[in-house]
């Protein structure tokens, strides 16, 4: 008698509905999970491309600006966009504002259930490096971003020009860590 190898028909099916029971029961939990990193992801991006602009206005020797497009919540989006500010085509240096021919660099559209909720830099909605990779006139200040759980995140620009991530802790937009 030969010994036969392989699965029978009873093991795979078993198999198979350890595995749906597992989906089934997994399903719930990432659909919730998701949200939450959507936004962690767009924070950090947010974070990067304020590093990746500050380069950039070292590297070029100029200006570079970056202008926030905000929405209210419960809607969701927003988005930002950065420019070389540097007067290019009869536009004006400096001023934080894309005009004339200058160049865009990039730009960024908020992922789904998220929202860029304010901009706030020295009560303007935008901000920029410049040559030495300081702040723009000096304009520091914050970006919040928000999903549809409640939870915020806030990029801050300081005065030096270095970027942090902040958390809400309670999950209102007053109280970070």
């Amino acid at each position: 008698m030969k010994s036969s190898k392989g699965f029978t028909l009873i093991e795979v099916i078993i198999v198979v509905a350890i595995i749906g029971i597992m989906a089934a029961i997994s399903i719930p939990a990432i659909s919730s999970w998701l949200p939450n990193y959507r936004l962690k992801a767009a924070a950090r991006e947010l974070y990067s491309d304020m590093q990746k602009i500050k380069l950039e206005a070292i590297k070029k020797n100029t200006n570079v600006g970056i202008a926030f497009i905000t929405v209210v919540f419960p809607a969701t989006g927003g988005s930002y966009q950065a420019f070389v500010d540097d007067g290019a085509g009869g536009g004006i240096s400096g001023n934080l504002v894309q005009d004339g021919a200058e160049e865009t660099l990039f730009r960024t559209t908020m992922p789904a259930s998220c929202s860029l909720t304010s901009a706030n830099f020295s009560s303007n909605s935008a901000a920029g490096y410049g040559p030495r990779g300081l702040p723009l006139r000096s304009w520091f200040g914050s970006a919040v971003l928000r999903n549809d759980r409640s939870k915020w995140y806030k990029l801050s620009l300081s005065i030096a020009g270095s970027t942090k991530i902040e958390i809400s802790s309670d999950g209102s937009a007053g109280s970070w860590n």
